[in-house]
Order: C-alpha cells, then structure tokens, then sequence
C-alpha cells in the first residue's frame, strides 16, 4: 500500500552518479554528488534541453537588435512577433497586449504603478514584490486578509474601495501555498466599476490554464515554467494605461524601454509551448503525487496539517506544517540527505523572518516557522515522492526524540 513508503530509508542517497541529466530528480549531478530530489520547483524550474537549445540558437543565428534596420534585425523582430503569438495562446490575449519584461517583479513593479500617488487595494498574501511595489508607489494602501484558508474574499476586496482607488492587485494563486484566488469575480466586479485590476500570475502561468481577460494587467515569468531567467512580461488590455518604468528608446511600443532580450524571450516561447502541449496531464499527475506524499505524512507524523485545507490549489504546490519541527532546521536536515524543500518565498528565505502568508492566515509565529512548501514539476517521480516523505518523518521522529 502506499502507506508502506514511510519508513523507507532514503533510497540512492549519497550513492556516486555519472554525471547527466537525472529526468526523475530534475538535477545535474557531479562525479562524487549525491542524487538531489527537487521539491521546490516554486522557486524556480530548471530550463528544458529544448529551450537551451532554442536560446542558444538563437543568440547564434538571431543576435541583432531587434530595433535595427537591417535584415538581420528583421529575423530578430520575427522572434519576437513569434513569442508574442505563442504566449497569446497561452493567455488567451492579443499579441500586441504582450509587453516584455525582466521579470516578475518588473512587471509587478510596473502594473502597481499605475496607483501612483494615489490608493491601491492589494490583497496581504502577494508576494512580495507586490507588496513592495504597492508602498513605493501608492500614496495609501489597503491590505485585504484572507480567510483561515488563505482565500481573499471578493465580499472584502469590494468593501475596501473607494471613491480614489487607483488600482486592484490579486494575485492568482499563492506562490507559497499554491491556493487559487477567485479573480474571475473580483474582475467583474471591478470591471463594472471601472476600476483597474492587476493580477499577479506568475506561479499560475504554465501550469494551469490563465485567461488574461479577467483582468487590465497580468505578470507572469519565464522561470517557473521551464523557461530561463530575465524573461517575462505584462499583459496589459488595450485601453489600459502603462506607466513605464525605464525611459529610453521606444521598445515594446514605448511602454518598455531597453534592447529586449530575445534569446530568453525565444526560449520563454519555447517553455511556454511545451507547458500547453502537456499541461492537463501534468497537473492530474502532480495532483495526484501530492495527494499521495499527504497520505504518507499524515500516516507517520501527528498533526501535520496542510494550509489552505480544501481550497482550490495550484496541482504542484502545498505548504505543510510539521507540529514541533522548525522549518530551519527541517529544510538543513532534508537537504543533507539530497532533498530540496523550502519555508516559503525563496526571495525572502533569508530574511529570517515567518512568512507574511501564513501569518496572515491566523497562524502565530511560532507555527508559521513549522511550515515547510513542497513544490513538485514536470519530471517528479512516485519513487522522489515516496523517498521524501520517508526522509521527512525520519527528520520529525528525530527531531522529537
């Protein structure tokens, strides 16, 4: 039964590899390194072959300036007309409401801007760059809590307007406990009363399917689905307007100054089409991983509890707390045995601080620093999982003596 899993000792670790790309840990392996389970593909994902390859290419073949006159240019600015149609499918948005970024944060960055000097209702569990962003740019800015579950009710964020708020962020879905927001409804409502709505989605894009017409403004980024770092962008609707963040040449239709980067824009493209080839699956199958690992911790730790309950979630992505065990010390012990997990944010896993998150879903601060954010992907096997959650109740039997 799967049940029979969890005492399993940890199976392969410290064992020598060749080097090579390990499919089921998702790793590079060194000569002498241990075989590593990545369990926090919400940090980041590793870049497919394919999209290497398409970047690399790329910067052979494809490296003039996009805004150039010549015809090497033309080939560059055809990348990028083709990575624009490519996440437009993805977004289910037009090709010329695409502007690339950075980023991420810069993305974020530039949507909260348009709240300058003035009010914005941002929800208290985005991620940070939004919240940052919110207090560098608003005048005022109201924090919208969630419930035990970490769902922001539309009820609150309606109750939170006012006659000068400038802007609406939510994100759509957590990026440390992988609960999904219903932004559908908070768009609707916001749409009927003009009010622009910013949606964060960058741990959603990839993974499950994103419709962009929900709201003004969408962020999303390269690097967690499979694609490479510095590439992202903003879907702005046409008729919402842009406060750019960098002044300078007239790239992205003056909305985005900066040569763009077009091999990682290329290999985001790549990413971005492999992820709705395999996209449907990928979730049933990392859903099913996950309900797997949750039965195997709840049979061997007492009390170990998953935030957000039942609330809709992202298919790879839970947060679990362990009762008495602190995540610092889980997250060294895990890793010494080849096991990758997090607290949380990886930007903020340095901080030394509880999660935001999990603090403003009502837990104290003692137990949001037992919170541990499994997050699987595309090459996690049933073996990585069933080896976790053996190494997992080794640290807490452990650790409680």
């Amino acid at each position: 039964s799967m049940i029979e899993h969890t005492g399993a000792s940890v199976k392969g670790v410290g064992e020598k590899q060749d080097a090579c790309y390990n499919e089921g840990t998702n790793t590079t392996q060194g000569e002498n390194a241990m075989p590593v389970i990545n369990l926090d593909h919400a940090a980041t994902t590793r870049p497919e072959p394919e999209v290497i390859a398409a970047m690399t290419e790329c910067m052979r073949d494809c490296w003039a300036n996009p805004s150039a006159a010549y015809q090497g240019a033309a080939q560059a600015r055809r990348t990028l007309l083709r990575a624009r149609r490519t996440l437009a499918g993805l977004l289910h948005c037009d090709p010329a409401e695409i502007i690339f970024t950075s980023g991420g944060t810069e993305s974020n960055s530039t949507a909260l801007r348009l709240a300058e000097g003035r009010h914005a209702v941002v929800s208290a569990v985005e991620h940070s760059s939004v919240l940052a962003a919110a207090r560098l740019w608003a005048k005022d800015v109201t924090l919208v809590q969630p419930d035990s579950r970490g769902l922001i009710p539309p009820e609150a964020v309606e109750a939170a307007l006012r006659p000068d708020t400038a802007l609406v962020s939510v994100q759509w879905a957590n990026n440390e406990t992988g609960v999904r927001q219903s932004v559908e409804q908070i768009g609707r409502m916001l749409r009927a009363r003009r009010i622009p709505f910013h949606v964060d989605a960058v741990q959603a894009v990839g993974h499950v399917p994103v419709d962009a017409s929900c709201c003004d403004m969408l962020s999303l980024s390269a690097h967690k689905f499979y694609g490479p770092r510095g590439a992202g962008a903003l879907v702005v609707r046409q008729g919402t307007p842009v406060k750019p963040l960098l002044a300078g040449g007239g790239q992205e239709g003056g909305r985005r100054a900066g040569t763009e980067n077009v091999p990682a824009i290329a290999g985001m493209a790549v990413a971005a089409d492999m992820a709705l080839k395999d996209m449907l699956p990928r979730a049933e199958r990392e859903r099913q991983l996950l309900r797997e690992l949750q039965a195997l911790l709840q049979a061997e730790i007492p009390g170990v509890t998953l935030l957000g309950g039942d609330a809709a979630r992202l298919p790879g992505i839970m947060a679990v707390r362990f009762p008495g065990l602190p995540a610092e010390i889980a997250i060294a012990a895990l890793d010494s045995l080849g096991i990758q997990v997090s607290g949380g944010a990886a930007c903020a896993a340095s901080s030394g601080e509880a999660s935001h998150v999990y603090r403003a879903m009502g837990l104290s601060e003692a137990d949001a620093r037992q919170v541990l954010r499994i997050s699987i992907g595309r090459h996690t096997t049933g073996e990585d999982i069933r080896t976790a959650a053996g190494a997992m109740a080794a640290v807490w039997r452990k650790h409680h003596g």
